[in-house]
């Protein structure tokens, strides 16, 4: 065959005929227009005469005898339009390459066609059958989704929404078939909305990137090492009940106000494997349905004091004269004996025995840091737990943390020791981090309201950390560091290290490792302070969700036009609300719940004015 005017030929998957051969052939397109192409850029299908308006595919081809035919050879383009169409027209061409084209059931070119196997065909008319069942079958999970009538065996097919609800991916096709704009919040919306979820389940964390999981390791032995025996001495470790790691006692021998601390260094050195997932974890997490620790758990059940007859420690020996200052005399690695006590317990043993000696020592270095202008806001505190193991038995429990002189003593006790250690460490030129804020620029003075409580804490500069001492304007500290909880927080874990290498004549880790080594650290724990705000606002939502009923008592602390910040004092949780900009600071307000929306975080108050 040769291309002349009227030829069938195939440009670009669509037929054409020559209209015109000259240096270049003219050819008419389906679909309208016409082309000069050159003879390489069309293929020849038929000589013709050929028509492009009779050129409709021709039905009911001899698919049988010719997949037969060819079941063990092969023929020409020519020869296998004849045997499906009796015929070789530029209709029954055109009608043959459509079908070898396809695929389905030939293979093959203008030189030779053969046909598929039997098992090759039916394979593919499976595979095409699954797909157009899978097809329906999205379409009728897309309708239940869409109408709220989702069964049971769905919920396995909203795996790619939850995932997007937890931030592991960026998208879902699930709710691109629906229309819905593809985010974490609308996620968990629709996820919420359809019952897969309910609210037992805080995707905050998981969006949040931090590590879920306590790191696994196994705890090392404890060394061999000379320990000072403190064990007649009362040591006695204070914190909120339930709490669950103890790394901090406190105790008084007439002398030396001693604090005691979980001996993690012991443990973990510098470097090692364990170290370097504390580091890049930071600090544990908090968060009211769960504890993720930055060291593997077993180390607080070995080091965690008051969890044995005998707990081993890093002690303290401090004295605070009579002008509050507290100065470092002793640091030991000892056996005590602990009782361990609620802030609650605590309170009434304050006016008797050794507590009272403890208080009153403390109450030195307090009154010292009040006289340097260290700053009490004292906005509300709220413990939050979830408990209960089902659906069906859990709830959210919120407890505010009342203000008890138990728990103001322990504080300051942990904070004389970082004042003591600061100091010592700076005079033996030892490497640590020191926690420092610097003095507002504004004045500030004792808060007596929650507008004016709220005020201070915005003008307060956050804490950094830094290798020279510094003041801590908040707490009225010249220098000041964290070392009272290396169970808790690597930047405490790092001054353990400095602290041991030192008096055991070991090697001190450089300025800039340390330095280093704190950045790593800072950066990880602010990701865990920020997740756990979030969450604790995303359980005080479902708290006030699962009681409806529930009323309270509202402040106008801050405001801005007619937006007003109002502070409920028993949830320790804030919120804005178009109040007007007449709505005076401190002005109080009865509220109720008008509606709770979790992926938002958003609640919505009635005013009972």
């Amino acid at each position: 065959m040769t291309l002349h005017k009227g030829s069938l030929v195939i440009f670009k998957k669509k037929p054409a005929v020559v209209t015109a051969c000259s240096d270049k052939i003219d050819i008419e397109i389906a679909g309208g227009g016409s082309k000069s192409v050159r003879e390489k850029d069309v293929t020849l299908l038929h000589d013709g005469p050929a028509k492009l308006s009779d050129l409709n595919p021709l039905n009911n081809p001899e698919l049988d005898d010719t997949l037969e035919m060819l079941a063990e050879e092969s023929v020409s383009f020519e020869e296998f339009a004849e045997l499906l169409y009796g015929e070789f027209t530029p209709v029954s061409a055109w009608s043959a390459w459509l079908m070898l084209e396809e695929g389905r059931y030939f293979t093959g070119d203008f030189e030779a066609v053969s046909a598929r196997s039997k098992e090759e065909i039916e394979a593919e008319q499976q595979a095409e059958l699954e797909k157009e069942q899978a097809k329906e079958q999205r379409a009728e999970l897309i309708e239940r989704i869409r109408t709220g009538n989702l069964q049971s065996d769905d919920f396995v097919h909203m795996r790619d929404v939850e995932n997007l609800a937890l931030g592991k991916t960026a998208g879902s096709g699930i709710m691109k078939d629906l229309s819905m704009e593809q985010t974490p919040e609308k996620a968990h919306q629709l996820l919420l909305k359809t019952g897969v979820w309910n609210c037992w389940i805080d995707p905050w964390p998981s969006r949040a990137g931090v590590l879920l999981v306590n790191p696994e390791f196994p705890v090392p032995e404890l060394p061999e090492e000379d320990r000072e025996d403190l064990t007649a001495m009362e040591a006695f470790a204070i914190d909120d009940e339930g709490n669950q790691d103890p790394d901090d006692a406190i105790g008084y021998d007439g002398q030396l106000l001693w604090v005691h601390i979980a001996d993690v260094a012991a443990l973990v050195t510098p470097d090692s494997e364990i170290d370097k997932e504390a580091e890049a974890r930071g600090a544990n997490l908090y968060v009211p349905e769960k504890i993720v620790h930055m060291l593997p758990p077993g180390m607080t059940e070995v080091l965690g004091l008051g969890l044995t007859e005998e707990s081993v420690a890093l002690s303290f020996g401090i004295s605070i004269g009579d002008d509050g200052t507290p100065e470092l005399k002793k640091i030991v690695p000892s056996k005590i004996k602990v009782t361990r006590l609620s802030y609650e317990q605590t309170e009434p043993m304050l006016d008797s025995g050794k507590l009272k000696e403890i208080s009153n020592v403390v109450s030195r270095f307090h009154n010292k840091r009040i006289e340097s202008g260290a700053i009490n806001i004292g906005l509300p505190e709220v413990k939050i737990n979830v408990v209960g193991e089902s659906s069906e038995d859990k709830q959210v429990v919120i407890k505010p943390l009342p203000s008890l002189k138990s728990r103001e003593m322990v504080t300051d006790a942990m904070t004389a020791a970082g004042m003591a250690i600061a100091l010592y460490c700076d005079e033996h030129e030892i490497p640590i981090p020191y926690a420092v804020q610097p003095t507002p620029d504004v004045e500030i003075t004792e808060p007596d309201n929650y507008a004016a409580m709220l005020a201070t804490r915005k003008s307060f500069s956050p804490t950094s950390m830094q290798m020279v001492p510094g003041r801590h304007f908040g707490l009225g500290l010249d220098a000041y560091t964290r070392a009272t909880s290396p169970l808790r927080r690597y930047s405490d874990l790092l001054v353990h290290q400095q602290l041991r290498a030192y008096i055991s004549g070991g090697e001190l880790m450089s300025s800039d490792e340390v330095s280093g080594k704190i950045a790593v650290a800072d950066r990880a724990a602010m990701d865990l302070r920020k997740t756990e705000r979030i969450a604790n606002e995303f359980w005080k939502l479902v708290y006030l969700q699962n009681n409806p009923d529930w009323t309270g008592k509202a402040f106008a602390v801050d405001k801005m036009d007619d937006r007003v910040t109002l502070l409920v004092p028993a949830l320790a949780y804030e919120f804005k609300s178009r109040l007007g900009s007449k709505t005076e600071l401190n002005s109080e307000f009865d509220i109720s719940i008008n509606s709770i929306q979790l992926p938002g975080l958003t609640a919505r108050f009635k005013f009972d004015y």
